[in-house]
């Protein structure tokens, strides 16, 4: 365990030199595995999620993103244990990520847990130049169908936890991957997350939480996140959102009985390099059950 700290903590303080643009998704909430391996287990159930991401629907060659992950608790629910595949598409890049994620709890009081996390996968890239539509189809610069190439990766996260409260930090993606195709250097580098959320109950029957996600690269501009939601009934989640400013938005999350989860998130940019008549749909489907021993079903709140 104190070999897990010790490692966890020294790799999120690396430096961090050059930016990564991750696959973009605005359904998070319930599911931050894609962005910390730390988040494995975290709920002590079993969780199923897919989400799929639509962005400026009216483009051809946007943004489609396809994001699959399965996380549990184990060993008296110290242990979490995860798997998440993220596909993203963009014009001709087709970029497929696939991880392995192990997480260990340590309950710090009766309130307060802290979670460390460790990742390790694939990041696959590919250039499909049949996609183009070329005005000379035998330009020597696009006769070949395409490039690509696979390197392993690995990433860490630690994730505080409470019923009411959450912080995490997360490099779910560390190692700078640089490959020549081409006669060019392509580059897969690291980001750096920070979540955080806070929900107040005095209500018996509406609950309230204020989130952000910020996302972190050298060189590039700071993005985050900041949002507000309400809980009804606990069974409807709705809330507002921005980006950066730059984008707002709409959360809606359906939490039916049995562990089934359904969630729609909708944007409209308000930036002129994205027109208002692009749009931007996300829907995510999930589901909670119990499979091992002192998992038990109940409310999510993150």
């Amino acid at each position: 365990m104190k070999m897990l700290i010790s490692l966890s903590t020294l790799l999120l303080i690396a430096e961090y030199c050059f930016a990564q643009q991750d696959a973009l998704t605005s359904t998070y909430q319930l599911n931050q595995l894609f962005i910390n391996p730390s988040y494995a287990g975290v709920n002590d159930i079993t969780s199923f999620d897919l989400h799929y991401r639509s962005q400026w629907g009216n483009l051809k060659g946007a943004p489609r993103t396809m994001l699959l992950s399965g996380n549990t608790s184990l060993v008296d629910n110290q242990v979490g244990l995860g798997v998440s595949v993220q596909h993203d598409n963009i014009g001709v890049i087709e970029k497929t990520d696939i991880n392995l994620a192990l997480g260990y709890k340590i309950k710090l009081d009766s309130t307060y847990c802290l979670s460390f996390g460790l990742q390790g996968g694939v990041n696959a890239l590919n250039y499909n130049f049949g996609k183009l539509t070329l005005d000379d189809p035998s330009d020597e610069d696009f006769v070949f169908s395409g490039l690509s190439y696979s390197k392993p990766n690995f990433g860490t996260g630690i994730f505080l936890s409470s019923k009411n409260f959450y912080l995490g930090l997360s490099a779910p993606r560390l190692l700078k991957v640089t490959q020549e195709l081409d006669g060019g250097n392509q580059r897969y580098h690291r980001q750096l997350y920070v979540s955080s959320g806070l929900i107040f109950d005095k209500i018996q029957a509406v609950k309230l939480k204020a989130s952000t996600l910020v996302r972190y690269s050298a060189d590039t501009p700071l993005s985050f996140d900041l949002g507000a939601s309400v809980l009804m009934l606990d069974a409807v989640w709705a809330g507002l959102y921005t980006r950066s400013f730059n984008t707002v938005g709409i959360n809606i999350f359906f939490m039916a009985e049995g562990g089934l989860r359904l969630g729609y998130s909708g944007e409209l940019a308000t930036n002129s390099l994205a027109p208002s008549s692009f749009s931007t749909h996300e829907i995510t489907l999930g589901y909670d059950l119990s499979l091992f021993p002192k998992q038990v079903p109940k409310v999510r709140y993150y």
